[in-house]
């Protein structure tokens, strides 16, 4: 069981993080700067309750003795807001498609990265799985002609947000809160200058449920990113890049079967493949499940 808790977590933060247009759904017409901004002060608000409650204070002492720890933290906060901005403007304008592309770009650049960094080495399993998800890719990129920038952008941001996590060794609910600290400057600006300006305001001018509804977008957040964090370090980064197909895969089927979207043939062939690779991925973890259960107990 240990052995799967790494890769059990990761997986099911992919599943929330795919069943998340669900919720932005419900949201009315928001401005999405505003909606960032109130994602970020909320989730301030919540995890530091959060860490009150249980007694957890940041350990300030010992972050000013690690510089290297405080930087990747630092660094982390905006990696991940650039992810956001791209993954929100999706969402409030009704791409949900084009969120499950770009996060099909994510997990090749996570094996890409574990390779690189990590010093992984991949098994047969990933390597097959590696090489029918690059063919789906390549399919899409030969059909339509050009490269798909906006997904490589999303998707490596993401990826190197995933790597930095790999190297922070802060718990999960402390390092959320200080990279949400970072952001909260810029957050509160808007929203001052948003009230100063007179322009439309959902948080001030919509109803309580518009409010409530706000407000929640920082634990819809927060839940899925907690259990990535949590996760992605009992979790070989190549293994995380395959999982993350999990996340895209949902967000496809829900943009054509949900939202009523229409993929075109090309992007059909091509999540095919890529299907294809994450099924074969999976392969490994139900092997290492039986080896588990089958030794006799010590």
């Amino acid at each position: 069981m240990p052995l799967l808790l790494g890769p059990g977590v990761v997986a099911l933060s992919f599943v929330l993080w795919g069943l998340l247009p669900l919720y932005y759904q419900f949201l009315p017409t928001i401005n999405m700067w505003e909606l960032l901004s109130h994602r970020v002060i909320w989730s301030v608000v919540l995890l530091a309750l959060l860490m009150h409650l249980a007694a957890r204070p940041v350990p300030w002492a010992t972050l000013r003795a690690e510089p290297r720890q405080l930087l990747l933290i630092l660094c982390a906060g905006p990696v991940m807001s650039i992810s956001w901005c791209m993954f929100t403007w999706c969402l409030t304008t009704g791409q949900v498609l084009a969120t499950s592309l770009a996060f099909f770009m994510t997990p090749l650049f996570n094996i890409v990265l574990a390779v690189l960094f990590l010093k992984e080495r991949l098994t047969p399993q990933k390597h097959l799985a590696v090489a029918l998800a690059l063919a789906g890719l390549a399919y899409m990129l030969f059909q339509y002609g050009e490269l798909p920038w906006f997904s490589l952008i999303m998707g490596g941001n993401f990826a190197v947000y995933g790597l930095i996590k790999k190297k922070i060794h802060y718990p999960t609910d402390q390092s959320l809160y200080l990279e949400a600290l970072v952001q909260l400057p810029l957050a509160l600006l808007f929203v001052f200058w948003l009230t100063l300006s007179g322009h439309p305001s959902l948080f001030l001018d919509g109803s309580l449920g518009d409010r409530l509804m706000l407000m929640g977008s920082a634990p819809a957040t927060l839940i899925p990113v907690g259990l990535f964090c949590y996760g992605m370090i009992r979790t070989r980064l190549s293994t995380v890049g395959l999982l993350q197909y999990i996340e895209p895969s949902l967000a496809f089927l829900l943009a054509v079967f949900w939202f009523g979207e229409h993929p075109d043939p090309v992007k059909e062939v091509g999540f095919m493949f890529v299907w294809a690779g994450l099924l074969v991925s999976l392969l490994p973890l139900h092997r290492l499940r039986r080896r588990a259960l089958s030794r006799p107990p010590q």
